[in-house]
């Protein structure tokens, strides 16, 4: 089960825990999953002589976090893209079959990005295989340039 986290962009970055001490479930609980799984870094160690690859993640600051990438509007929207490609790759790669259709991903896609000042705010549209009650399930990642 998923902790009950929102994320809130409107004064700076910030992560707010919730009070539901049961989790979250449903479509809540696969937009949470997929944040947090975009922000996921990608790794590699050493185990012993076996390197070992994590291909888990969308890592999304490896991506973005790039001087030229962060110059340019399009380059941070095609970085993104990218993301949000892999992220979606890696949840589909991981998704159990016992988890409801409420839970489980279709696919994502950047749909926005916004730019005041130094921030750029994409919004990002998550389709799962069951919508619940929204329409649209849509979430605002904070990118900032300076």
């Amino acid at each position: 089960m998923d902790i009950d986290f929102t994320t809130d962009s409107s004064a700076g970055f910030q992560i707010t825990l919730g009070d539901n001490p049961l989790g979250i479930t449903g479509n809540r609980a696969l937009m949470n999953r997929f944040e947090i799984t975009l922000l996921t870094k990608r790794r590699q160690f050493g185990l012993g002589d076996t390197l070992v690859v994590d291909n888990y993640g969308g890592d999304a600051q490896k991506f973005i976090n790039r001087p030229a990438v962060l110059a340019d509007t399009q380059s941070i929207s095609a970085a993104l893209a990218t993301a949000v490609d892999q992220t979606v790759q890696s949840m589909l790669m991981d998704q159990s079959a016992r988890l409801p259709d409420t839970e489980k991903i279709v696919s994502a896609k950047v749909i926005g990005l916004d730019m005041i000042a130094d921030i750029i705010t994409a919004s990002i549209q998550i389709v799962p295989v069951q919508t619940e009650l929204y329409s649209n399930l849509i979430f605002n990642l904070p990118i900032i340039k300076g």
